[in-house]
């Protein structure tokens, strides 16, 4: 079937983009926990217990399947990755051209949002929860809301237990998803508000809560099961609503204004896009434009409510602007109808496939020149570490325990909880406690750290130097200390 050969080209286009930053231990350190806490998981410990994080459990078992498939490879892993960008791109394709009548306009948000996710290393090419959500969100847009904007379509029930199902699944990745499924909600109570078919509207509005609820409610057994529902409350409840951090009102608008300007041609091409169904009375154009600003919305209000200015937040704002942008292309449009024919049509694919090779080939180039520090680490302890020893990385480089196949002495993979303050008070850390749990386990032999790190000066880390001596050094930035002999330790 042709939308199968679209799948296949959306595939092979996310893997052109990206396969230049396949080959670098570190991207993103967020990446390096989910690889090494699912790592810790598939050994046998359990989340929330023997490892914590501040994201939902749902990425560490994505992560812990994707392990398993690959084998661990992080070239593996990352193309792993870009598959699901691949499989976000399909879905798009799918929602415009079901929303629209056209294929042009699918096949043009698939595209752009392959490129969007690619291009700069902190909006998508580090694979972060966002790019893994986004595959449910949008397939539950492309089932509930995108065949419902043209007439004719199949109001199909079962459509709405299966788009709930996605966005359980999405939330219980990141809890931030709940933003679509409030759009797609709301969505549904207009559909069939001004059809006057309210008991429609409430056993739709039922069987999506219904499918949202299910995989809500596995994590919850899941907990029950293994005796952790107190864990689970406190770092799914206590420790978010600690999370958020209070920033001017004024900052918060600079970084939407960022993101705005960051990929500001797709925002005029959607601008543009949406004067042109005003101007021309589009019915069905304008409630596709005004679903997709209510969505922008919804996300924009539940990014800036935490008061961080990742850049990886704002992937989840990604299909938004795709679809939108890629309306441009819609049926009856005249906004530069002259520049969508001819003979930029015809050589379309050859510049879409050329961007996309040349962008792979700037990452590799990119990362290539970049230091490598935890290859370097894994490649110095490789013939140190006896069969059951491990190390402690003092602020950073978690990904290297994955690297040499040791587990980790802490609960606290990221190395931003335990060095960063509003993390330490949000997680009720004891510092003091920590640093006794690594000195008493015996298989922590070495320390490695930065030679300058200012923000390895903590209660934590001095506790820790008490018992481990300055051993060497790796290259002229990185220091390594070894466990004092017992009967010449202090402390």
């Amino acid at each position: 079937m042709r939308k199968y050969y679209w799948l296949a080209l959306f595939l092979l286009l996310a893997i052109a983009l990206r396969w230049g930053s396949f080959f670098i231990s570190v991207i993103n350190h967020d990446e390096s926990t989910y690889i090494v806490i699912a790592e810790e998981m598939l050994r046998g410990e359990l989340y929330f217990r023997d490892v914590v994080d501040t994201k939902p459990i749902g990425i560490f078992w994505i992560y812990m399947l994707l392990i398993k498939l690959t084998g661990g490879s992080l070239v593996a892993l990352r193309a792993a990755a870009a598959v699901v960008v691949g499989l976000g791109s399909w879905g798009l394709f799918l929602s415009g051209r079901r929303a629209t009548g056209s294929e042009r306009v699918g096949v043009a948000a698939g595209v752009i949002y392959a490129f969007v996710c690619s291009i700069y290393t902190y909006y998508g090419l580090s694979p972060n929860t966002e790019i893994f959500f986004n595959v449910f969100t949008i397939f539950a847009v492309t089932i509930a809301v995108a065949p419902r904007i043209r007439p004719g379509h199949a109001d199909a029930f079962r459509h709405w237990p299966l788009a709930g199902l996605l966005l359980g699944c999405a939330v219980a990745i990141k809890p931030f998803a709940a933003a679509e499924a409030l759009a797609i909600g709301l969505f549904m109570l207009w559909y069939y508000g001004r059809q006057g078919a309210w008991s429609r509207a409430v056993f739709s509005g039922l069987a999506l809560v219904a499918g949202f609820l299910v995989p809500l409610a596995v994590v919850y057994l899941y907990y029950r099961q293994a005796g952790l529902l107190e864990a689970f409350q406190f770092y799914t409840f206590e420790v978010a609503g600690a999370y958020p951090v209070d920033l001017p009102w004024y900052l918060r608008l600079k970084y939407m204004g960022d993101y705005l300007l960051r990929y500001s041609p797709f925002v005029i091409l959607g601008a543009g896009a949406l004067v042109q169904w005003k101007r021309f009375k589009s019915k069905e154009g304008l409630q596709w434009g005004y679903y997709l600003l209510l969505q922008f919305l919804l996300v924009s209000v539940i990014v800036l409510i935490t008061g961080k200015r990742f850049g990886h937040y704002q992937v989840q704002l990604h299909p938004v602007l795709s679809l939108l942008a890629a309306c441009w292309w819609a049926p009856g449009l005249t906004i530069f109808s002259s520049l969508r024919q001819g003979r930029l049509r015809k050589w379309t694919p050859t510049i879409v496939a050329s961007l996309a090779l040349l962008l792979g080939l700037v990452h590799l180039q990119h990362y290539t020149k970049k230091d490598d520090k935890p290859a370097r680490i894994a490649a110095y302890f490789e013939d140190k570490l006896a069969p059951g020893e491990t190390f402690f990385g003092i602020n950073g480089w978690q990904i290297t325990h994955h690297l040499l196949d040791r587990p980790v002495p802490t609960p606290y993979v990221h190395s931003s909880l335990l060095y960063l303050d509003h993390h330490v008070r949000a997680f009720q850390i004891d510092e003091l406690a920590e640093a006794e749990r690594i000195i008493n386990d015996p298989t922590v032999i070495y320390l490695v750290g930065r030679a300058q790190d200012s923000n390895a000066d903590t209660p934590l880390t001095e506790r820790l130097l008490e018992v481990f001596e300055p051993f060497g050094e790796i290259g002229e930035d990185i220091r390594v200390w070894k466990r004092v002999p017992p009967a010449s330790a202090g402390g």
